[in-house]
């Protein structure tokens, strides 16, 4: 299986910030064509990118970013969903 993060949300949050394509490629240091490519699942973010992007825009890794297994065989996509959080024992 391959793992790959994509950045789902990166245009909305992008326009959200009433940032252009041209403006956020310049802040993250990349080239203006990577961030259409990282919206439109061509390309995807690696860990520095992704840091990158979530101190930009102040925010999660779910909201950015999908985590999703590919199976090489037969290029199957599965979703891969955060583990829901376990309420912790209060302390008596």
């Amino acid at each position: 299986m391959n793992i790959e993060v994509r950045a789902t949300g990166l245009r909305a949050m992008r326009e959200k910030h009433k940032l252009t394509q041209r403006e956020l490629a310049r802040r993250l240091g990349v080239t203006q064509n990577y961030i259409p490519a990282l919206e439109g699942g061509h390309r995807n973010p690696g860990p520095k990118l992704r840091q990158q992007l979530m101190q930009l825009f102040q925010c999660g890794f779910e909201d950015l970013f999908q985590v999703v297994m590919v199976n090489p065989v037969d290029s199957h996509e599965t979703l891969m969903k955060p583990a829901e959080e376990v309420p912790r024992a209060r302390a008596s």
